[in-house]
Parts: structure tokens; C-alpha cells; sequence
């Protein structure tokens, strides 16, 4: 179970969603690369929240639906390497 603190009732969602993606090595492995992707926020108010986690800002918890088409349309955008295009919320189109 979350703590009640990070439930609240009436928190801020994202109007939009981006993934960055960079190829990292593996520490012990150092010949094997693996895939990782970070999520930025963009709220109604112009702020953009970068690195974000992305369950927690999406609520998964409570719109698991929504959280699941936001991330999988921000992962589709997203180039092998680079930033990709801004998706809205709750569908996961691009903008």
C-alpha cells in the first residue's frame, strides 16, 4: 500500500508527456549495452518537470489505463537514442 501522503485527492496531471532515451553499459557485463529511458511532465501552467517517475506523476495506481497509453504512445514517439515528441494525456498521441 502507497503512504497516504502520496495519494492525494486533488494532484496536478501532466497535459503532456515526452521519453528520452540513451544506450547505457552494463556495469558487470561492459560488453552488452541495454536501453534506458527517462520521462519528462509538462503541466497546464508551462512548468516542465524533468526525469519524472512517470507511475507516480500519471497516478497509475488510480488511471492505470490512461498511465499505460501515455507511456506506451511517449515510448512509440521516442527515437532509438534522443528525445521524442510531446504525447498528450490521456490518450498518447502526439501533439
Amino acid at each position: 500500500m502507497k503512504p497516504q501522503q502520496e495519494r492525494d485527492e486533488n494532484p496536478e496531471l501532466p497535459v503532456a508527456v515526452r521519453a528520452s532515451a540513451s544506450w547505457k553499459r552494463r556495469r558487470h557485463w561492459p560488453r552488452t549495452r541495454y536501453r534506458s529511458i527517462r520521462f519528462d511532465a509538462r503541466f497546464a501552467d508551462g512548468r516542465e518537470e524533468q526525469d519524472v517517475k512517470i507511475d507516480a506523476v500519471l497516478q497509475g495506481w488510480r488511471y492505470p489505463a490512461d498511465a499505460w497509453c501515455v507511456r506506451h504512445g511517449a515510448e512509440r514517439e521516442c527515437p532509438e537514442e534522443g528525445t521524442g515528441q510531446w504525447v498528450d494525456y490521456p490518450y498518447g498521441r502526439p501533439l
